[in-house]
């Protein structure tokens, strides 16, 4: 029992320090980690492992393919990427209902053409990165087409 507690901690201590070098890629901040931050950090890689653990726990008890759940648990973690990357990337424009229209859209598209995949096998690590980055890039472009620099004025935002 003392070696499974061991484990959760190490795969926290794992999962805290992932969020936090993404975030730090993502905001562009510099090294300083204030102590808010780490619990946070802390805070957050325990529900992410639940999180994980549970679909997987629920999926066994419900009969449900290994396969199956590591397929939604990797299409759901490419479009967090993708479409976070996206909102972070156009945050800007998030006050107009067209930013939300599209991104819905493309949230939708995303997880429509990616059930329809054939998985074969559940080593499904690098879907994040074949699928991910291209999806990502189309998504910028499809995104900066209607964002870009010769968008609609600020006054097709929502009323405040």
């Amino acid at each position: 029992m003392q070696m499974d507690s061991v484990l959760v901690f190490i795969l926290a201590m794992m999962v805290a320090f992932l969020i936090y070098f993404i975030r730090k890629m993502v905001t562009g901040r510099s090294s300083e980690t204030t102590t808010k931050d780490w619990l946070l950090y802390f805070l957050i890689a325990p529900l992410m492992i639940a999180a994980f653990l549970g679909s997987f726990f629920y999926a066994e008890s419900k009969g449900i393919e290994e396969e199956v759940t590591v397929k939604w648990m990797n299409i759901f973690i490419t479009a967090v990427f993708v479409f976070g990357y996206a909102a972070k990337k156009f945050w800007q424009y998030h006050r107009r209902w067209t930013f939300w229209v599209e991104l819905g859209l493309l949230v939708v598209a995303h997880f429509i053409a990616l059930q329809k995949l054939h998985w074969q096998k559940a080593s499904y690590f690098w879907l994040m990165v074949v699928v991910g980055l291209p999806e990502m890039a189309a998504v910028f472009f499809l995104m900066s087409l209607m964002f870009g620099p010769t968008a609609i004025p600020q006054s097709q935002d929502f009323p405040e």
